[in-house]
C-alpha cells in the first residue's frame, strides 16, 4: 500500500453504506464521503494545481474530512487551518506555503475575509456538482506528502511538519496490530481537525473501516450530557487530551450516568493528571486506558503504557515502550543509556517520522540526523525530550531540553509567546513561564516609558494575536525584570515568584 486513499476505496467498497462520520444530524456512509471526496478532487484538478499544499479552513464538520481526502485525490497535500486562528498567524502561514487554493465550508463567514489571500477560495458549493468519472487514485509513492500541520516555533513564525503516505500508513498498521481495534469500534472524536493529533482518528477509521462520531465541543462543559451522548451513539473508543478527560473528571458526572458503550480511553499530548484518571479508573474500572506518547515530528505516536496497576495522585505515568515500527534510543551525549533511573535525550527512528520541516531544510538538518546507535547509519530525530528508563523499560518522561511546553494538548514554545508579546509598543522587555502544578501561562512584563497598561489591559491585546491555547492566564507587570550576572532576564528569580 502506497497511497492512504486505498483505505477509503477498501472501506467504500466493503460497505458503502455504512456510516463513516458523523456530526449531529450531518452524517457521510463510505459511498457518499468517498464519491464527495472524488468531486472535490476533480474541481481541484480544473485548477492544474499539483504536489502543492491546499489550505482547508478545518471547522468541526464532516464536510472537513472530505476537503481532506478530495485534496489528496487531487494529487496534492492538504494543510488544516484553525477558522479561528489569529490573523497574524495565518498571514505568516499563507505566505509561507503560498496556498493556491484554500477550501472553505461556506463563503459567508470566514477567517479568510481579514487577511491578504491571493489564491482562489473554493467553496463546498463549487465543488459539489464537478465531474468525477476520470478521478482515481494519483500515483504517488510512500514518500509523497499527504499533509501538513504548522506548530509552533520560538521565532514567532510557524514551522510546518510535512507527513508522507508512508509515514501515516506505517504508523496506523503498527497502531491498530497494537491494540485489539475491530470494524464495529464507533470513534468519539474530541480533537479539532487542525489539531495534529486527530490524524489518528481520521486514519484508524479509514484502516478499520468503522464509524466516527464527533462530538460537539460544548458537550465537555456538560459531562452528563456528554455521557448521554456517548451512550446515545454508542461510542466505544475515546482518544482524546488529558484536559478533555480532567474536565470530565472535576465535574464527577458518573453517579449519574456512565458511559455504557465506551470501552477504550486512550489520552494523548500532554500529561495525564493521576488524580483525574484515578476519578475515571474508580468509577470505570473496566475500561482499557493507554497513555500515548508523540511529537509532530512523527505520524500518530511512538510509544504507549496500558495502566493496569494502581498509581498515587502525585505519581506520574510512564510514557511505555515503543510501537513495533519505532525505535527510540537515550543518549548521554553520544553514550546509549541503557540502564534505569539514568536521564538522556529520545532519539527516534521509525518509518514514520515526518519528512521535512516545510521551506527550512536549516532547522530540519539540525532535528532529522543520520546517526549510528550500533546497527549502522540510519535517519532519526532529535526529539528535545529527556527521559529515563524504570526498573520494567518503559520510558519515563524527565523535561524538555527547551522552553516547550504541552499545554491544552498542544505543544507551544514560550519564546513564540514571548516574540509577540515582546513585539507591542507598550512592552520593554518580558519573560514568559510555565506553572506546571497550576498548568497555567504566566507572562512577566516589564512596560516601556510612559505605558500605563494593566497587565488584564495587556492580555487582552494579546487575546488579538495569539491563539487561545497560547494566551497567558496571567500577566505579570513589573517595575524592572531581574537581570542575571551574565545580563540576561534571571529566569530562576522570575520562577520563584510563580
Amino acid at each position: 500500500m502506497k497511497n492512504v486513499l486505498e483505505y477509503l476505496e477498501q472501506a467504500s467498497a466493503n460497505h458503502p453504506e455504512k456510516l463513516a462520520v458523523a456530526y449531529g444530524d450531518e452524517r457521510y456512509s463510505y459511498r457518499e464521503l468517498r464519491d464527495l471526496s472524488r468531486k472535490i478532487g476533480a474541481r481541484i484538478r480544473q485548477q492544474g494545481v499539483v504536489n502543492q499544499p491546499i489550505g482547508v479552513i478545518a471547522d468541526r464538520s464532516i464536510t472537513t474530512l472530505a476537503f481532506f481526502f478530495g485534496v489528496l485525490y487531487s494529487g496534492n497535500f492538504y494543510v488544516p487551518i484553525d477558522p479561528e486562528l489569529a490573523k497574524a498567524k495565518l498571514e505568516a502561514m499563507i505566505e509561507d506555503s503560498q496556498f493556491p487554493i484554500i477550501l472553505e465550508k461556506d463563503k459567508e463567514i470566514s477567517v479568510l475575509d481579514e487577511v491578504c489571500f491571493s489564491g482562489e477560495r473554493m467553496a463546498l458549493s463549487n465543488c459539489e456538482q464537478a465531474d468525477d468519472s476520470g478521478v482515481e487514485i494519483p500515483s504517488v509513492g510512500g514518500r509523497d506528502p499527504v499533509y501538513m500541520v504548522y506548530t509552533s516555533g520560538s521565532t514567532g513564525k510557524p514551522k510546518g511538519v510535512l507527513k508522507s503516505h508512508g509515514a501515516v500508513i506505517s504508523y496506523i498498521e503498527a497502531y491498530t496490530a497494537t491494540f485489539d481495534f475491530s470494524e464495529n469500534e464507533i470513534i468519539g472524536n474530541q480533537t479539532p481537525f487542525f489539531f495534529d493529533a486527530s490524524a489518528k482518528d481520521i486514519y484508524l477509521m479509514l484502516k478499520l473501516g468503522c464509524s466516527m462520531e464527533i462530538l460537539p465541543t460544548s458537550l465537555f462543559s456538560l459531562p452528563p450530557e456528554l455521557m448521554d451522548y456517548l451512550n446515545t451513539k454508542k461510542v466505544t473508543f475515546v482518544s482524546w487530551v488529558p484536559t478533555a478527560l480532567s474536565l470530565v473528571a472535576q465535574l464527577s458526572p458518573f453517579s449519574l450516568v456512565k458511559p455504557e458503550t465506551v470501552k477504550k480511553v486512550f489520552f494523548v499530548g500532554e500529561v495525564m493528571p493521576m488524580k483525574h484518571l484515578n476519578t475515571w479508573r474508580k468509577n470505570l474500572p473496566d475500561i482499557q486506558y493507554v497513555n500515548l506518547y508523540g511529537s509532530s515530528e512523527i505520524a500518530g505516536i511512538c510509544c504507549y503504557y496500558e495502566v493496569q496497576r494502581v498509581f498515587q495522585n502525585d505519581q506520574v505515568l510512564p510514557m511505555g515502550k515503543p510501537l513495533d515500527n519505532c525505535k527510540i534510543y537515550l543518549l548521554d551525549k553520544d553514550e546509549i543509556i541503557r540502564e534505569p533511573n539514568r536521564v538522556g535525550e529520545m532519539y527516534l527512528v521509525s518509518d514514520a517520522l515526518a519528512t521535512e520541516y516545510f521551506n527550512d531544510p536549516e532547522k530540519t538538518e539540525r532535528s532529522f540526523l543520520m546517526k549510528d546507535f550500533g546497527e549502522g547509519l540510519v535517519r532519526c530525530f532529535k526529539t528535545g525530550d529527556l527521559a529515563s528508563y524504570d526498573s520494567d523499560g518503559n520510558l519515563i518522561f524527565a523535561a524538555r531540553t527547551d522552553f516547550q511546553i504541552k499545554h491544552m494538548g498542544h505543544r507551544i514554545e514560550l519564546g513564540e509567546i514571548e516574540s509577540v508579546a515582546g513585539a507591542l509598543p507598550e512592552i520593554n522587555r518580558c519573560c514568559c513561564l510555565y506553572n506546571a502544578p497550576k498548568r497555567k501561562i504566566i507572562l512577566f512584563c516589564e512596560l516601556a516609558d510612559g505605558a500605563e497598561k494593566t497587565g488584564q489591559e495587556i492580555r487582552s491585546i494579546l487575546r488579538e494575536q495569539l491563539s487561545s491555547y497560547m494566551l497567558p492566564g496571567k500577566v505579570h507587570i513589573m517595575e524592572h525584570l531581574p537581570i542575571s550576572p551574565n545580563g540576561k532576564i534571571d529566569r530562576q528569580a522570575l520562577k520563584a515568584l510563580l
